[in-house]
C-alpha cells in the first residue's frame, strides 16, 4: 500500500478514535526522519524540537508548533535586536538633537553668529598665552645667560637660577600645549556649526 494512503488511513483511525481519550488530548503530526509524515497522540522525544501541527477531532490543524531554532538563530535574532535598538536610540537622539536647533536658533545667521563668537573667546585665549610665553621665553633666555655667564667665570649657577631655568621651561611647555589644545577645539567648532547649519538648512527645507 502506497505510504500516504497509510498515512490518511493512520490519521483516521486516529481520529475517529478520539473521542475515547481524554478532552486535553490532540492528535499531533510531525515529520520523521525518512521525510514521513506520521500522527499520533504524542511527539516522539527524538522529533519533539523538529516541530509538528496538532489536529482536533475534525482533522483540521488547530495550532502549529514550530521546531525549536538553533543557537545560530538565536544568537542572529539577538544580533539584530540589539541593532534595531541602537538604531532607534540614535533615531531618537537625533529627534532630540533636531527640536534643540530649532528651538535655540530661527536663522542660519544666528547659527554663525554664535560660531564666531566662540571662535573669537578660543582665539583670544589663544593670543593671551601666547603673549604670556614670550615673557616666559624671554625670562628663561635670560636666566639661561645668567647661568652660562657664571659657568664662564668659573661659579656653578645657583639652584634657585636652575630651578627658575627647569620652572619657566615647563610653564612653556605647558602654555603650547594649552595653545594646540585651542587650535584642536577651534577646529571642532568649526565643523560642529558647519554641520548645524547642514541640519538646520535641511530641517528648514532650504537648499
Amino acid at each position: 500500500m502506497h505510504k500516504t494512503t497509510i498515512l490518511t488511513l493512520s490519521v483516521m483511525t486516529l481520529i475517529l478514535g478520539v473521542a475515547s481519550l481524554p478532552a486535553q488530548a490532540r492528535i499531533k503530526c510531525w515529520t520523521n526522519k525518512d521525510g514521513i509524515r506520521e500522527c499520533g497522540t504524542s511527539v516522539p522525544p527524538e522529533y519533539s524540537q523538529k516541530g509538528h501541527t496538532e489536529l482536533n477531532d475534525q482533522g483540521m490543524v488547530i495550532e502549529k508548533k514550530e521546531r525549536a531554532k538553533t543557537k545560530e538563530e538565536l544568537e542572529e535574532e539577538a544580533r539584530k535586536a540589539e541593532m534595531e535598538a541602537e538604531q532607534k536610540r540614535k533615531a531618537q537622539e537625533q529627534a532630540k538633537q533636531d527640536r534643540i536647533l530649532l528651538y535655540t536658533f530661527s536663522s542660519v545667521d544666528d547659527i554663525k553668529m554664535v560660531r564666531d563668537e566662540q571662535l573669537a573667546a578660543l582665539e583670544s585665549n589663544i593670543k593671551v598665552t601666547q603673549k604670556r610665553n614670550e615673557k616666559a621665553q624671554e625670562d628663561l633666555d635670560n636666566r639661561i645667560k645668567a647661568a652660562a655667564a657664571a659657568e664662564r667665570a668659573g661659579k656653578k649657577p645657583s639652584d634657585a637660577l636652575l630651578k627658575d631655568i627647569d620652572s619657566l621651561k615647563q610653564q612653556i611647555q605647558n602654555n603650547n600645549k594649552f595653545i594646540q589644545d585651542k587650535r584642536g577645539e577651534m577646529d571642532e567648532t568649526q565643523q560642529e556649526y558647519s554641520q548645524k547649519i547642514e541640519r538646520f538648512r535641511k530641517l528648514k527645507g532650504d537648499s
